[in-house]
């Protein structure tokens, strides 16, 4: 089965799991799978309940909410990657971005090629330096970083290795989603308003993602960048 032939049953199948178990929606799912994982990228759902959130500022309901749905369907649509679609998922992440309101859904293979061997691309171990400096602001220096591109528009990076012995300790008192809250707010913030690029980037980024899988001490930041102008570093 081809990458767009997979790509396309994915994206189908959580159009249908939505409508199924919500009784709505995306308005547009998009796939892109590569020889490391598969992204979906889910935009607006549950539109007027989330908007309606956001403009009452009910973060904590916003939150609930989209936690509650996502991590839902999440174990259905994994086991339909796996056993139907025949990829290896071994781990998921997932994040929103409020300015659109989309979800982005990160699963990492069991072998992903990104973890075996390096894809250079122009100024790489500058935006590593770059990571590793912001990271050290909040946590430890990660103690292995790897990046790559999906398509044109996406750049994923991988950290591993971040976690001081306070979160760890966390963790293990199984504080997890707490955890993951506060970092998410903290890490993206400073991601956002300082981009690991030094200047090297001249098109928009219209979102970012964060996520953790806590019990592999890594995580995964998602960048994802504006169609509408075509020159970025990655040419």
């Amino acid at each position: 089965m081809s990458n767009y032939t997979v790509s396309d049953t994915i994206r189908y199948k959580t159009l249908s799991l939505f409508a199924e178990h919500f009784g709505i929606s995306p308005a547009r799912v998009s796939v892109t799978v590569n020889d490391s994982c598969v992204i979906i990228c889910a935009e607006r759902f549950l539109q007027p309940i989330v908007e309606s959130m956001i403009h009452e500022a009910s973060q904590g309901a916003l939150q609930s909410t989209r936690e509650l749905m996502v991590g839902y369907l999440m174990p259905e649509l994994c086991r339909y990657i796996f056993n139907d679609c025949g990829l290896p998922v071994e781990t998921h992440a997932y994040d929103w971005n409020d300015d659109d309101l989309s979800c982005l859904i990160f699963m990492m293979f069991s072998e992903p090629a990104c973890l075996r061997e390096n894809e250079p691309y122009p100024e790489q171990n500058k935006v590593h330096r770059n990571i590793a400096t912001l990271t050290y602001d909040f946590q430890r220096f990660p103690e292995k970083i790897y990046s790559f591109w999906m398509e044109r528009t996406m750049l994923v990076i991988v950290r591993d290795g971040t976690l001081t012995e306070v979160e760890k300790a966390l963790i293990e008192d199984e504080h997890c989603e707490v955890l993951r809250i506060s970092k998410r707010r903290v890490e993206k913030k400073k991601f956002c308003e300082e981009p690991p690029f030094g200047g090297i980037a001249n098109r928009s980024v219209k979102g970012i993602y964060i996520d953790w899988i806590f019990p592999d001490d890594r995580s995964i930041l998602v960048y994802v960048f504006d169609k509408a102008q075509p020159k970025l570093f990655y040419d």
